[in-house]
């Protein structure tokens, strides 16, 4: 092979070996992808195994967390940011997000009779009239939801895996050719040279 022809030869596998480390790089991007989706999924199944329902306990049964079961326990919901009534139309999960985070608060209506009659904020987490409880029901579609696409994001996974160790040969072959090439390179430019010296 002549020394032109060599260079051409060396040049289209340089340009080949840049193909495949392109590819792998687009690889191992996907790669990424699908490990920030499985940690968004396990984030999700993770809130959905610890969600809580916040209630109102009424003659003894629980009830839904709205303004007016609260009025019925002698408590009423205020906005934090300026001490304002919420309204007894709020959804329960609006509410309930509100006294978590602290944007909305308790107050009793009328205080109670007892020696030292309670002043400011009721706290909901020690209040015998408000139920905090794990909420269950979710947890088994949750369960199975997480499952079915772990197993997804998993074979997807597997399969990338499997095309970067293809990648990964291809890469060794072509490096491998093209270190043969180059000897090749330099034998010819040692021949042609030492022609002349």
């Amino acid at each position: 092979m002549g020394l032109a022809a060599s260079t051409s030869r060396y040049l289209m596998l340089f340009a080949r070996k840049s193909d495949i480390e392109f590819r792998g790089q687009q690889i191992n991007q996907a790669r990424l992808g699908l490990a920030t989706q499985s940690e968004r999924i396990a984030k999700l199944f993770s809130d959905k195994m610890s969600n809580r329902n916040l209630q109102v306990r009424v003659d003894g049964s629980d009830q839904a967390m709205s303004g007016a079961n609260l009025s019925l326990v002698n408590l009423k919901a205020l906005y934090a940011a300026n001490n304002g009534e919420v309204p007894t139309g709020i959804t329960p999960a609006a509410l309930e997000e509100g006294l978590r985070n602290g944007s909305i608060y308790l107050q009793y209506i009328n205080n109670p009779e007892s020696p030292e009659p309670p002043t400011g904020v009721v706290d909901w987490r020690s209040n015998t009239a408000l139920h905090d409880r794990l909420y269950t029901e979710d947890d088994e579609a949750a369960a199975a939801m997480y499952e079915a696409e772990s197993a997804a994001l998993h074979s997807k996974d597997k399969k990338l895996e499997v095309e970067l160790k293809n990648i990964e040969i291809q890469h060794s072959a072509v490096q491998t050719e093209i270190d043969a090439v180059k000897k090749v390179i330099d034998k010819n430019i040692e021949k042609s040279f030492k022609t002349f010296g």
